[in-house]
């Protein structure tokens, strides 16, 4: 008995402390949770006497007083359920109820991933790269490729063909022991023929998970937060408002908490979702060992705009998240011995940096791949709109009237441009600039297809600098080099250049965030003669070896010229730009590739390069361009 009410008067001073402690984080009394001992025994008995005397003299207006700061401090009941659920992510493992198998167990399936960390700690994906972050990347590699299964659609038990949702059905005694909470039940599509049934927990429980390895981004993202703890990496669990979950690991080379996201086999790439996938976000919350966050502000990229009204219309308050988030933090680090605090609140200013330098998440940001979400079947991606950049691109019906190609043999060469068998080579280390037109002038009264396959390579330490270009110009010749892409100065009025850059100049060239394709005309690299310009964050990082198709079409009868980003591996095509562009002297023009690159460097190569005279249908039957919809072969 007299443990237990030891137990009980210790849990209540705890919380009387949380709270008050709360109140001076949230007032900015306290910058960082202070250091409180247990009150006297002469102190209790003073703080009593006070109480029943204030009573006494004030008992109507202490409780007035105590109904408005009740009142205040009602929490959203959603928001209470959310908060609540994530809180079980703050225990230890040992202490953790879903841990029902020993951490040993855990460890040895957990194979030895020297070579893989070796290999990318020779080749780091971003800079700095340490040796946790290698760690947790091939960690994350391992568990999407060899240890779990992406569960939709969920297999039919007969016939292992697909199975269609039918409903949720109450969990057995067995299934509620392995920790399923809710079970969905899924029927064979080939109802005559097999009519097989499925039910699928979705379960909680560690133990079960290792047994099925089977899942979506709950089952995923909770085992995987286990196994990092396992091996040791400081981690957090991530609950979005828009039902997706992944991890944080916190990186001693990036000094603040880094994304991880097994089911995408992602590192370092908090907005995957917010530019990749297209997710329109309110709320992003962290939860571990170490306390709680908001950490809605790196995952979106319109916090103090849309963002906001998100939030807004989720009905959640926002100073009652922030106390509660607050009463997490603190009631975790008040067990915690002084040094933990201390490291900890170290580890919390680095990430409030970070958080609050959006430059620099930008700019980090910039030379990331962000595609559309790769785990789960495409039409229920489709469904949840989560797809990334490419839509329906619809091009007008022409015909080839001229095929105008020639050797590279007989292209006129300016600069450091070589040819490699039949790739051309515009750079190949730092501070080169090249140029390559094709031999015959083309007249301004034609129509043209030009379709340019092109590969960026980048080093680690190159910088991705500076671009490429695809020109139509009244002269052949060299451009100005680094921000000038080669071509900058080539030609003139009624000129164009279609710039491919991937190094933003700001001071030289104003340029907008990188990489960014835009139409230049005049032919000048400055962003006061762009006419059209991809907005920040529409197409992907393009200096990552891949092979990407840029293709022009210039209509002859309007001077309008549309340009498409042929996507690696058949993802798909973006429409880049649709504009008019101004009238010249009228001069024939020269149609060339140039590239350039100073300090920062990259290898940049033209694998194909086609060049067509074409007629549109409109152009040959009469018909309005606003019925020429069709999508036409790629011939």
């Amino acid at each position: 008995m007299a443990r237990s009410g030891t137990s009980t008067s210790t849990s209540s001073s705890l919380l009387h402390q949380t709270q008050y402690i709360v109140q001076g984080l949230i007032s900015g009394r306290y910058q960082s949770i202070p250091t409180f001992f247990p009150p006297s025994a002469l102190e209790i008995r003073h703080a009593r006497r006070s109480w029943a005397e204030l009573w006494r003299s004030h008992a109507e207006d202490v409780e007035a007083f105590l109904r408005r700061i009740q009142g205040r401090r009602e929490m959203n009941g959603d928001m209470m359920r959310v908060l609540e659920g994530l809180k079980g992510h703050c225990l230890p493992l040992e202490l953790d109820p879903s841990m029902n198998v020993p951490i040993t167990t855990l460890s040895s399936l957990i194979p030895d991933l020297k070579v893989d960390i070796d290999t990318l700690l020779d080749s780091p994906p971003f800079r700095p790269f340490s040796y946790e972050d290698a760690h947790v990347l091939a960690l994350c590699q391992w568990f999407k490729s060899s240890f779990m299964r992406w569960i939709d659609p969920v297999p039919c038990p007969r016939c292992s063909g697909p199975t269609h949702a039918v409903g949720s059905v109450s969990p057995t005694d067995q299934e509620r022991s392995d920790g399923a909470e809710r079970v969905e039940l899924h029927e064979c599509d080939d109802e005559e023929g097999c009519g097989g049934k499925r039910r699928f927990g979705r379960y909680g429980k560690i133990g079960t998970l290792l047994r099925t390895r089977e899942g979506r981004c709950g089952e995923w993202a909770h085992l995987f937060y286990v196994f990092l703890r396992t091996i040791g990496i400081k981690a957090r669990y991530i609950w979005n408002s828009e039902d997706h979950v992944w991890c944080e690991y916190w990186s001693p080379s990036q000094e603040h908490w880094v994304h991880v996201d097994s089911c995408e086999g992602a590192t370092n790439r908090p907005l995957l979702y917010a530019r990749g996938w297209g997710k329109k976000q309110a709320f992003c919350l962290a939860f571990g060992q170490y306390g709680a966050e908001d950490v809605t502000r790196a995952y979106v990229d319109d916090f103090h705009g849309a963002c906001r009204q998100r939030r807004r219309a989720k009905g959640w308050k926002e100073a009652e998240l922030r106390r509660a988030l607050y009463a997490c933090t603190v009631a975790l680090r008040l067990r915690m011995s002084g040094s933990q605090r201390s490291s900890l609140e170290e580890m919390d200013h680095k990430q409030s940096l970070w958080i609050n330098d959006e430059d620099r998440r930008s700019k980090e940001a910039e030379s990331v791949d962000l595609g559309g979400r790769v785990s789960g079947p495409e039409d229920w991606r489709a469904m949840r709109d989560e797809m990334g950049l490419v839509n329906e691109v619809k091009k007008p019906a022409y015909k080839v009237k001229q095929l105008l190609q020639t050797r590279n043999e007989d292209l006129s060469i300016f600069g450091n441009a070589s040819l490699v068998g039949d790739t051309i080579l515009l750079t190949s280390s730092s501070s080169q600039t090249s140029a390559v037109f094709h031999p015959n002038s083309l007249s301004q009264t034609a129509s043209y297809r030009v379709k340019l396959s092109f590969r960026l390579i980048s080093p680690p330490g190159a910088g991705e600098a500076d671009g490429i270009a695809l020109v139509f110009t009244s002269e052949k010749g060299l451009g100005l080099g680094g921000y000038g892409l080669g071509y900058s100065g080539v030609g003139g009025r009624g000129d164009f250049a279609v710039e491919i850059d991937t190094y933003r100049s700001q001071d030289k060239a104003s340029d907008p965030p990188t990489p960014h394709i835009s139409v230049h005309s005049p032919p000048d690299a400055h962003h006061r003669h762009s006419i059209a310009c991809t907005s920040p964050n529409s197409i992907p990082f393009l200096s990552d070896g891949r092979v990407y198709d840029l293709e022009v079409l210039y209509y002859a009868s309007s001077r309008r010229l549309r340009g498409f980003l042929g996507l690696p591996a058949g993802q798909g095509e973006l429409e880049l730009f649709d504009v008019n562009v101004s009238e010249g002297e009228g001069k024939d023009w020269f149609v060339g590739v140039t590239g350039s690159c100073g300090g920062l460097w990259q290898k940049q190569e033209i694998l194909e390069w086609l060049l067509e005279e074409i007629e549109f249908a409109h152009e040959v039957e009469g018909q309005s361009l606003e019925g020429l919809a069709e999508e036409t072969d790629d011939l």
